[in-house]
């Protein structure tokens, strides 16, 4: 006899992609319906790699000294693993260039953040100029692109950068 129920269970049941990775376990293999095939493919659910950052240039920073002129220099944190990188200070500019590019080991990727300060170097200390925070989102899935921030927390000032997206398999016993 023939009821209207789906059986959720059989074959040709279609399931969501976090049914797939919960289903697929911690082996990694993700089955692929497409009509009545099923493919295998590795799925990583945490996803490791290298952020390799290029702190390209600044531009129009705020002005924080009495001479009307900074000394600005970017400091690199990545969130979870407090991994900092600085870039070199760029005497007497509102709009520096770096083009210098740090590397980042980061375990677990979609979890994480990029923070980049901007300071100003004073011969007795330092001053705050504002920051950007990104996920990463965005260079997990596009591998690599170039981008133009507005610095948070200043009056003005924008920070170009690069960055590119090294995926690093895991690997298990």
């Amino acid at each position: 006899m023939e009821n209207g129920f789906t059986n959720p269970f059989s074959s040709n049941f279609s399931m969501t992609s976090l049914e797939k990775v919960i289903k697929s376990g911690a082996n990694g293999i993700d089955a692929i319906e497409n009509e009545k095939s099923v493919t295998q493919k590795k799925k990583e659910v945490i996803i490791r790699g290298v952020l390799s950052v290029t702190v390209i240039s600044a531009e129009d920073l705020p002005i924080v000294d009495l001479m009307g002129k900074a000394d600005p220099y970017v400091v690199l944190t990545m969130k979870k693993s407090e991994a900092k990188h600085k870039t070199r200070v760029v005497n007497d500019s509102l709009n520096p260039v770096w083009n210098q590019t740090f590397d980042f080991v980061v375990e677990d990727g979609l979890h994480d953040m990029l923070i980049l300060e901007v300071w100003d170097h004073d011969t007795f200390g330092k001053d705050y100029m504002g920051r950007c925070i990104l996920t990463l989102t965005r260079v997990i899935l596009e591998g690599e692109y170039k981008d133009t921030l507005q610095v948070e927390g200043a009056k003005s000032g924008k920070l170009n950068l690069h960055l590119k997206w090294m995926p690093q398999p895991i690997l298990r016993d």
